[in-house]
C-alpha cells in the first residue's frame, strides 16, 4: 500500500491527509462542504489529499452533506463521488446516499490503513 501523511492540529481540530505529493499548479481544490476539502488532479481522476475541519464534530454526526458538488457539472460530480468510493478516500469518507450527496466521516483504524 502506498504511504501517506496525516497531520492533526488539536487546537484547530483539523485533520489533513496527503496521499501523494503534488504540485499545487496542477491540483484542483474542491470543497465538498464547509468542513471537507479534497485535492485532486485536474481531471478529477485521483485524490491527492483531503482536509477535515472540525474533525471531531464530523465524527460525532451520522452524516454530512456534500453540497459543494451540487454546482459542479454532473460528470465532474460523478468522478468526485467515484473518488470518495475509492481507496484511499474511502478510509475517511463513506457515502451514505450518493444521489442525495450524503456521506459519513470515518476514523479508520490502523489495520484498515495497512
Amino acid at each position: 500500500m502506498p504511504s501517506f501523511e496525516m497531520l492533526y492540529d488539536e487546537d484547530e481540530d483539523a485533520l489533513e491527509i496527503t496521499f501523494a505529493t503534488f504540485d499545487e499548479s496542477f491540483a484542483r481544490t474542491i470543497a465538498l462542504n464547509d468542513n471537507i476539502v479534497i485535492y485532486t488532479d485536474l481531471a478529477l481522476n485521483s485524490a491527492w489529499g483531503v482536509s477535515f475541519y472540525s474533525y471531531t464534530r464530523l465524527l460525532q454526526v451520522s452524516e454530512t452533506h456534500l453540497d459543494g458538488l451540487r454546482p459542479l457539472p454532473e460528470a465532474d460530480a460523478r468522478r468526485l463521488l467515484a473518488l470518495v468510493h475509492s481507496f484511499p478516500l474511502s478510509l475517511f469518507l463513506e457515502p451514505i446516499d450518493p444521489g442525495d450527496l450524503r456521506a459519513r466521516v470515518k476514523s479508520p483504524n490502523l489495520i484498515e490503513m495497512l
